[in-house]
């Protein structure tokens, strides 16, 4: 037996463990010594075989305790064992990463939640949602804050980060009126406004983000009413604004006395992020924290901190809209950021993302890639002799999805669409998965751009 099929023979009689239940979530699996001498492997090998049940979710390691397996492993187990992870449709176009474990974690916080002698899931509660749970998300937000909340009263509880985004151009906008943007942003951006009636405009950045000189011109010569911006790991840039270029941001936004929508989804990804432009100017600053990267696409809870002045228009926006969020998922995600379940989620995805970042750096080493070593995001910029649609399209056939990082321009009528796709590499169920399907892409980038000079 050769080496690299004993190797393939031990990683699938864990998995087959794992499956049946020999192996039982939360089991610690032996040393890595251990397994090398029970069959014979080099310590390489064995560190090798860790690392592929780690890559197929059904493992996670502690530092100074050990390898165990996950909650929910035997499903990902009999995932593996009737399919290939290297065949079916892998879709980079949607950022979500749910670890194995937060079924199970969600599906207590649920039981635990709705057997409270308090629960009032099923009863009409404050537009802005829960005093119980509004407080404790207040606590916990200032927990990480340079500049503290007074209060809750300036904090609403959304059905999710495009709810919470409507809503703050709702109170803050009227048709008409225009938003700035970055050059590229959020796509749902446009969509808002364009349902709002509200007009969309272009501000210039550079490798900091947004230039504090041309977002002062273009207040200047254009009644910009707001401004969208991401500070933390911009999508799809992977930007994150430092502390002295907000300073300046939110210098001009108090100077203009103009609003800003502050869209932290991808903060979590930083241990210790910049401090805010919330923070630095309170009073101008609607600041949205959403749970559907940090936790889970399905679990629809973003928390709108609202200026002060704001907070009754964002109440009446509540009120026309979905008069309030839904009660269960507001009192689960709060049981799960008091008993400390969030952030131990969220710390493990870090870890993730950083593994899957250092297959992306690997992969395309050699090739230009825009991104950050925290980010869910990846771009791959194209020559201008390639066509985005062609790389898209043969991507598609080969059973793999990615974005047109045109679909990401502020100016969607330039006629200049730029070269590009941005990947979320969040999304593949595992790191085995995710690193087939990125050698596909480079090769079908690699494949084309010969075929366009020639053209």
């Amino acid at each position: 037996m050769t080496l690299r099929s004993k190797f393939r023979q031990i990683v699938a009689k864990l998995a087959e463990d794992i499956r049946t239940g020999r192996l039982k979530p939360g089991d610690r699996l032996p040393t890595h010594r251990q397994l090398a001498s029970e069959h014979g492997l080099s310590l390489g090998t064995a560190t090798r075989v860790f690392a592929e049940l780690d890559a197929m979710g059904l493992t996670v390691g502690e530092v100074g305790r050990g390898t165990f397996v996950r909650m929910n492993a035997d499903a990902r187990a009999v995932e593996f064992a009737l399919s290939s992870p290297s065949q079916g449709l892998v879709d980079f176009s949607r950022n979500h990463l749910v670890l194995p474990e937060q079924e199970a974690i969600f599906a207590r916080a649920v039981q635990e939640t709705i057997s409270d002698g308090d629960c009032d899931v099923l009863e009409y509660r404050k537009n802005a949602g829960a005093e119980y749970d509004r407080r404790a998300v207040w606590k916990w937000l200032n927990a990480e804050r340079d500049a503290k909340l007074p209060g809750h009263e300036g904090l609403t509880i959304c059905c999710g980060g495009q709810h919470a985004l409507m809503l703050a151009l709702l109170a803050c906008c009227h048709p008409g009126q225009i938003v700035a943007v970055e050059p590229y942003t959020y796509p749902l951006v446009r969509l808002v406004c364009e349902l709002l009636r509200l007009e969309v405009v272009e501000v210039e950045g550079d490798a900091q983000g947004i230039c504090p000189e041309s977002l002062d011109r273009l207040f200047q010569k254009t009644p910009i009413r707001a401004l969208f911006c991401m500070p933390n790991i911009q999508n799809p840039t992977s930007i994150t604004m430092p502390l002295e270029r907000r300073k300046e941001i939110a210098a001009v936004l108090r100077k203009r006395k103009v609003f800003a929508v502050e869209d932290d989804a991808y903060g979590f990804l930083l241990e210790n992020p910049p401090t805010s432009l919330s923070e630095l100017a309170p009073e101008q600053v609607f600041y949205t924290r959403t749970l559907s990267k940090s936790w889970a696409p399905g679990l629809r809870v973003c928390y709108l901190l609202a200026p002060t002045k704001m907070a009754s228009h964002v109440d009446k926006a509540q009120r026309a809209s979905v008069w309030m969020s839904t009660p269960l998922m507001g009192s689960v995600a709060t049981r799960l950021i008091e008993n400390g379940q969030y952030e131990t989620v969220v710390e493990a995805k870090r870890r993730e993302v950083f593994k899957r970042q250092a297959i992306v750096r690997r992969v395309f080493d050699g090739m230009k890639v825009i991104t950050d070593p925290r980010s869910m995001h990846v771009v791959l910029p194209l020559l201008p002799t390639v066509r985005t649609a062609w790389v898209i399209e043969a991507l598609a056939e080969a059973q793999v999805l990615a974005s047109p990082i045109g679909q990401f321009a502020a100016d969607q009528n330039s006629g200049k669409t730029p070269a590009g796709i941005r990947l979320c590499i969040g999304a593949p169920r595992n790191r085995r998965t995710m690193e087939a399907a990125l050698q596909r892409i480079r090769l079908i980038i690699k494949e084309l751009q010969p075929k366009s000079d020639r053209l």
